[in-house]
């Protein structure tokens, strides 16, 4: 699954026209490093809700926390860096492969708060540690498409391009399977997004258009929830091709600005 809800409740959220503007909260929390036992203080979410999922990160199919930098948890002694729901359940049979993952690691600058440090920087960082948790193909796709979108929001375009590409080129993969536990149908979203993103509006057109005559489908889904998610998704492609067509609507045209162009 792509993200921490169904793509059935993420679809049926995002065809709510509005949401009312509240700030995401975050509260400090201790949390002892598992590899070293050093203490860190990080965030944690106090509060959010149904308006994250109207931010203009959704025509990347990316949603908070993944889009928020206090998710990128970072030790401040062996610069451990993982999501946060990971940090303190890692396995401990991989903790020292982890450890020779880190070797050589460095960060640009001493650190108070980790959120000092850029998202890309501890990205890099999660990269090498996940590299020796064995995730799937799902999993790093997702990653990579995060990796973009943080680089594009740090106004870094070619690394951005870089980490989109790898992400197109295994949602591509996923698209040629004949059995995938992913709705075909979303996956041409995403696929669409990460050509639009590359600069490639007529691919991305196409694989919307594409998706527009996809029906729906989604394991142990309801008739009346596939019924839903096919108008709302549909909707959300009608938006998505409009906006690609249009001149200054288009959203990659806010990938640095942090503006919400959506709303």
């Amino acid at each position: 699954m792509r993200n921490f809800v169904r793509p059935l409740l993420l679809i049926a959220l995002l065809s709510i026209l509005s949401f009312p503007a509240f700030a995401i909260t975050w509260l400090p929390e201790d949390f002892n490093c598992p590899l070293d036992g050093q203490k860190n203080t990080f965030l944690v979410v106090g509060s959010y809700g149904s308006y994250i999922y109207s931010y203009p990160s959704k025509y990347q199919w990316l949603f908070f926390p993944r889009t928020d930098s206090p998710t990128y948890y970072t030790c401040k002694k062996c610069y451990l860096t993982t999501y946060m729901w990971d940090f303190d359940k890692l396995p401990k049979d991989k903790f020292d492969e982890i450890r020779r993952a880190l070797n050589g690691v460095s960060v640009s600058k001493n650190f108070k708060e980790y959120t000092e440090l850029p998202v890309t920087e501890r990205l890099e960082i999660m990269e090498k540690v996940y590299s020796v948790l064995g995730k799937d193909d799902d999993w790093w796709e997702t990653f990579y498409r995060t990796k973009g979108y943080h680089y594009g929001k740090e106004g870094k375009p070619t690394a951005a391009a870089e980490a989109r590409k790898r992400s197109l080129q295994m949602i591509e993969a996923e698209l040629e399977r004949k059995h995938s536990d992913s709705p075909r149908k979303l996956s041409l979203y995403i696929s669409a997004s990460m050509k639009h993103f590359l600069g490639r509006d007529n691919d991305a057109i196409a694989d919307l258009e594409t998706a527009l005559k996809t029906p729906y489908s989604e394991k142990g889904a309801t008739e009346e929830d596939i019924k839903n998610a096919e108008a709302g998704l549909n909707e959300r492609i009608t938006d998505y091709i409009e906006r690609i067509r249009s001149k200054d609507q288009k959203p990659r045209l806010f990938d640095a600005s942090g503006t919400r162009g959506d709303h």
